[in-house]
């Protein structure tokens, strides 16, 4: 009886750590890997899908604060793993489905480089809600 609960001890431990920014940008980027293969020959729907990546990857990092309210997620050093993991994933994921885009040219570069600031000023908000909400909450 001992081992089963010290097993799931361990599984709740190993739980908070995996349950994390790391895992979701992991998954989103194999998405973008998927799509970057599935547009093998070219298809329009799937290149207006790419176009507009510049656009929906930045959204995915508010799911991304949406961790703050998972309770098995471990919160300590949290800010700091979301804030690495969204820039390195948010990176890797546009890039590969830039990439997917058929006609390579100026303007889908320019949707990576939008699409890399849109990220950063989500997360600067993201970052501002986390801190700021609870402490905005005690004083009124």
């Amino acid at each position: 009886m001992e081992s089963i609960a010290k097993s799931t001890y361990l599984t709740h431990i190993y739980m908070r750590y995996l349950l994390g920014p790391e895992l979701f940008w992991l998954l989103v980027y194999g998405g973008a890997n998927l799509l970057a293969k599935a547009n093998v020959p070219p298809t329009k729907p799937v290149d207006d899908f790419v176009e507009n990546c510049w656009f929906l990857v930045p959204l995915l990092a508010l799911l991304t604060f949406a961790l703050w309210w998972v309770p098995q997620v471990e919160k300590n050093w949290l800010l700091l793993r979301v804030w690495i993991a969204c820039i390195l994933g948010g990176h890797y994921a546009l890039e590969k489905a830039m990439s997917a885009y058929s006609t390579q040219g100026p303007g889908i570069g320019m949707g990576y480089l939008a699409g890399m600031l849109l990220l950063i000023m989500i997360l600067i908000a993201g970052t501002v809600v986390v801190i700021v909400g609870p402490v905005a909450r005690k004083i009124f």
